[in-house]
């Protein structure tokens, strides 16, 4: 989710390498050419293969990392290289109601997602994964096991200045409301000020708020990360980037969250056709099976998931038991005054971590 969606958007100078390396890379092609904007590593090889030779038209991935780039490129209305992406579920009602993507209901054919994830991406929105929130950590470099959010808050001398946090606006937030038993949904203002002093304390032992993957595949400093609040499947990219299989991925022994991501097209997309034929095809049963066990990430087809080999299928961190309805909290639409505090305090946490 992201805060582009609820206010002006930061200048594109912000960005200006990032995006006009985009817009380079995407007009290299001469061929034609379905531009999706999604994460790194979140489409298997062999799927964007078996599209391409079906339909005789390339396929270009945009990765994102972050996304207010994300936001910024689905609600730039003066561009058209975005054909298909990939969004939080939250992400894509706001956008729909904001009118920045088309209607998909009735224009795809589907079978197999379970009802209640067609439901969360609405009618604009065409389920892709789904997963949880929790922590990754090294096994070489703690002393004990990280499988707890009150690790992250308990000043461990093995996670002093070890630490990294995602930095969006409502992911920053999870841990440490849970943490407070607190709803991660809450809009008391009274909740979020507790969150952000414990917030603010612990960014003496935070390394980072960017996105673990990406920092260990960017920063310098990658060898200091000893534990990361993170997506269930990013511990695979994680091992893969590092060359080792060191990082190991928890489920908290407190409450997390579930996300959703969906498919959206945008409203400009002068690709829709074909947006809408790659849709259909990722999501059929075989295609969505490979596609996910390859990912690590959860299919939302029961239909796929039965063709998964046992390994993936009775995975329970990647196909957790959901038989107690209070252990996974479902990700709510927050106000846009719920936002904007949440957003003051996210800002005001970064802040506070690099004037140390």
């Amino acid at each position: 989710m992201n805060h582009l969606l609820f206010r002006c958007c930061k200048p594109l100078s912000a960005w200006g390498f990032c995006l006009f390396s985009t817009f380079v890379s995407i007009h290299a092609y001469s061929a034609p050419t379905l531009n999706i904007l999604n994460w790194d590593d979140y489409l298997s090889e062999e799927a964007i293969a078996g599209w391409e030779s079906l339909e005789g038209v390339k396929v270009q991935v945009i990765a994102y990392d972050n996304e207010d780039v994300r936001d910024l490129l689905l609600t730039d209305l003066t561009q058209n290289h975005i054909d298909l992406a990939i969004v939080d579920s939250q992400s894509a009602t706001k956008l729909a109601k904001l009118g920045y993507v088309i209607n998909l209901k009735e224009t795809v054919s589907l079978s197999g997602i379970e009802p209640e994830w067609l439901q969360k991406c609405g009618d604009s929105g065409v389920p892709y994964l789904w997963g949880t929130l929790g922590i990754a950590y090294r096994e070489d470099k703690v002393h004990q096991p990280v499988n707890a959010w009150a690790d992250l808050f308990s000043e461990r001398d093995d996670l002093k200045g070890h630490i990294g946090m995602l930095g969006d606006y409502y992911s920053i937030m999870v841990p440490a409301l849970i943490h407070l038993n607190l709803s991660p949904n809450t809009d008391k203002e009274v909740d979020l000020k507790a969150t952000f002093e414990l917030l603010k304390k612990q960014s003496d032992s935070v390394l980072t708020y960017e996105y673990a993957p990406s920092f260990l595949s960017n920063s310098t400093k990658k060898d200091d990360l000893y534990a990361a609040v993170v997506y269930s499947g990013d511990q695979f990219l994680m091992n893969e980037t590092v060359g080792k299989e060191v990082w190991r991925y928890v489920l908290p022994e407190e409450q997390s969250i579930v996300w959703l991501d969906c498919w959206v097209v945008p409203t400009n997309s002068e690709k829709q056709s074909l947006a809408l034929s790659f849709i259909e095809y990722i999501s059929q049963a075989k295609v969505a099976a490979k596609n996910s066990e390859e990912i690590g990430v959860a299919t939302v087809s029961h239909a796929a998931h039965g063709l998964q080999s046992k390994t993936m299928a009775e995975d329970a961190l990647i196909y957790p038991r959901m038989e107690s309805p209070d252990k996974f909290l479902p990700v709510e639409m927050l106000s846009d005054a719920n936002i904007q505090q949440r957003i003051r305090i996210q800002e005001a946490v970064k802040v506070i971590h690099e004037s140390k």
